[in-house]
């Protein structure tokens, strides 16, 4: 099923609006996904021997965006 002729555009303008905040949204999920399961830190190189919070590690924030960005416009 496809978006009609008036739905595609305000698709296409809501995306670009939202584009602006996958930085910060990424990795706020990120550290979500953290919070709620700690123990899945060990399963991030960069971050299982760290006492670092995750949202200032610049590894877990490119990661972030890339899978955000994979996810969310696949």
């Amino acid at each position: 099923m496809g978006f009609t002729e008036k739905e595609e555009p305000l698709v296409k303008e809501s995306w670009e609006v939202l584009k602006q905040y996958i930085p910060q949204q990424s990795v706020h999920f990120f550290t979500l996904i953290l919070e709620i399961a700690p123990g899945a830190k060990s399963m991030f190189s960069y971050l299982k021997d760290s006492d670092e919070i995750p949202q200032n590690n610049p590894k877990l924030k490119a990661h972030a965006v890339k899978k955000y960005i994979k996810f969310y416009f696949c």
